[in-house]
């Protein structure tokens, strides 16, 4: 294999990771995982060493070659998106406020979640064998300086919103809900 040969293979190289690095960055960044998808993680790395691996038996049969930078590529784009996956959860870290209130002499507790942006309204149960039940679990979106709780219930959407540590729409309560929160 002569000098120009290797200069172009190392070339193309080169080419196929700038493209890897930013496609990966790209995926994971519209992924946006969370710390409970740690199976998740496995499925797109099988994703990815399929990819390549078809790529590089394609190009075997163009020129063989270049083929040997996509069997090559299965494993630095496996580091590559691995990277990128830890990354994203190292910057975008799991957290959870959790707030009291009493409606009608029940103790309920509201939890608002950052990375997944869930929420959960739970009755605080004194049983001891069944301490929580879920009244409400759905998805939550910052909105200015507030946070709409989207809420699902029988094939019904309906939104509650939490502001100033006020629930406001809860269905059980027509009024603002003054919310504690814990410590």
């Amino acid at each position: 294999m002569t000098k120009s040969k290797v200069k172009l293979l190392v070339g193309i190289g080169f080419l196929i990771l700038l493209i890897d690095i930013l496609l990966m960055k790209y995926w994971v960044s519209s992924i946006k995982p969370d710390p409970t998808m740690s199976v998740g993680v496995e499925s797109h790395r099988i994703e990815i060493f399929g990819v390549n691996i078809l790529i590089g038996i394609i190009a075997f049969f163009i020129k063989k070659r270049l083929s040997i930078l996509f069997f090559v590529n299965t494993v630095v784009c496996y580091w590559i998106f691995s990277f990128f996956w830890n990354s994203y959860l190292e910057n975008n870290p799991y957290s959870q406020t959790q707030y009291d209130f009493k409606i009608e002499n029940r103790n309920l507790r509201l939890d608002i979640s950052e990375n997944p942006n869930t929420y959960g309204i739970y009755e605080l149960n004194p049983n001891p064998t069944d301490s929580l039940k879920i009244l409400e679990m759905g998805m939550n979106e910052k909105i200015g300086d507030s946070i709409l709780l989207k809420v699902w219930n029988s094939g019904e959407f309906y939104d509650m919103y939490f502001y100033n540590n006020k629930l406001i729409g809860l269905p059980e309560s027509p009024n603002p809900i003054e919310l504690n929160k814990k410590e």
